[in-house]
């Protein structure tokens, strides 16, 4: 009969063993072609499953993007790439934390002819100090990107105002005392400036929409997200008839959160599901909600998820499109200024949430909002938690 003492050294001397690893192979453009027979007792997924794309489905939703994007870069390079993923366990469903290392295979001319992924499992010890660390200095860069931002924000919003309202004050003089004996080239020239200032104008209130996303230090309302979403969708109703498209909305959890910038945060998601649509019809929008568990640790999240079937995006631009001013799609295409997404990223992280995006050309783009179940104490909204968000929020 074993003692306590017996039992409480096994996990010791099991846990100061190599980590399980993984191995598999794939072809030149990252289809999966073979792997080994611990990949199909860990994931659950059976050799077959796994081949071509499959096997993503064993790789936690979040994590996809980042992974295929760290693929990509390596791909370019003909370099090894190296990454921080979770697997699903087939036994129990739990995802495990894993070290993701591609290595190329050159052939005799040189070319990448194959790869080769080893996934380690990280253990806990190790896995806690990777943790810290990548918090510690993950945290000093949101603080230092953020204030560049905010400051940036705080000029524009003051020191662009004034010359802006006089382009815009002296173009109307222009046009009212000259206009009418202006040759087409003149007034040509003149919907060029006004157009432009428009446009101008669309930034500039846009960088005055991100610098009012502050920090709460106070207790955050109980919201029903589900009533807002019914206002948004109300408020969106002309856009819903020109673009031809439909929006469904799935039960909605009660949060604790600032209403209006939830209502901000959705206006701009649902509003972007619609207005990418493919050419001849509209978008059908879903949104969705589910708790994702970690395993049973304190890293349980709301996920709520805003799905459409538009014209979707490359996930190597996964990150870049929640940057200000950037945008995928050429403004003759699609309006807009490229601020939205920027504006509901730094929401969603000023609730200690995460904000991410799936896409693929064609195949339209779901947009992930993780939010914690409990809302952290006042002051306690720091760049900390969202680091801590980064690597913990779980399906």
């Amino acid at each position: 009969m074993k003692t306590r003492t017996q039992f409480d050294a096994e996990p010791s001397r099991a846990s100061a063993g190599p980590p399980p690893r993984l191995v598999g192979t794939a072809d030149a453009d990252g289809a999966a072609t073979s792997f080994d027979d611990r990949w199909a007792e860990y994931t659950g997924l059976s050799p077959a499953a796994s081949l071509g794309a499959g096997w993503l489905e064993a790789v936690h939703p979040l994590d996809r993007g980042p992974l295929l994007q760290a693929w990509r870069t390596a791909a370019d390079d003909g370099a090894e790439f190296e990454a921080e993923i979770r697997l699903r366990r087939g036994a129990d469903g739990v995802h495990r934390r894993h070290r993701a290392r591609g290595t190329p295979v050159r052939d005799g001319a040189g070319a990448v002819a194959q790869w080769v992924v080893v996934l380690s499992e990280i253990d806990g010890p190790r896995r806690d100090e990777r943790l810290e660390r990548m918090v510690r200095e993950r945290t000093v860069e949101l603080r230092r990107s953020n204030a560049e931002l905010e400051r940036f924000a705080a000029v524009a919003a003051h020191d662009l105002q004034e010359p802006l309202r006089k382009i815009v004050a002296f173009g109307d003089r222009l046009a009212a005392r000259s206009g009418p004996t202006l040759d087409a080239q003149g007034r040509d020239h003149l919907d060029r400036i006004a157009a432009a200032a428009g446009r101008m104008r669309e930034l500039v209130d846009g960088l005055m929409e991100l610098s009012r996303v502050d920090a709460r230090d106070r207790p955050l309302p109980a919201v029903d997200l589900g009533a807002v979403v019914a206002d948004v969708v109300a408020d969106l109703d002309e856009l819903v008839a020109k673009t031809g498209g439909r929006v469904e909305v799935g039960p909605l959890p009660t949060i604790r959160a600032d209403r209006t910038q939830m209502r901000q945060l959705f206006q701009n998601l649902i509003g972007n599901a619609l207005k990418f649509h493919p050419p001849g019809r509209g978008s059908l929008v879903r949104l969705s909600s589910r708790v994702a568990d970690d395993g049973g640790n304190a890293t349980s999240c709301w996920v709520l998820e805003v799905a459409d079937d538009g014209i979707g995006f490359d996930e190597a631009y996964g990150e870049r499109i929640f940057q200000p001013f950037e945008r995928l799609n050429g403004r003759e295409a699609f309006e807009g200024s490229g601020m939205g997404l920027a504006i509901c990223r730094k929401i969603v992280e000023r609730h200690s949430g995460r904000l991410t995006a799936v896409s693929a050309p064609g195949g339209g783009s779901t947009f992930r909002v993780a939010l914690p179940l409990e809302p952290p104490t006042p002051g306690s909204q720091s760049h900390d938690s969202q680091a801590r968000a980064d690597h913990d929020a779980d399906e």
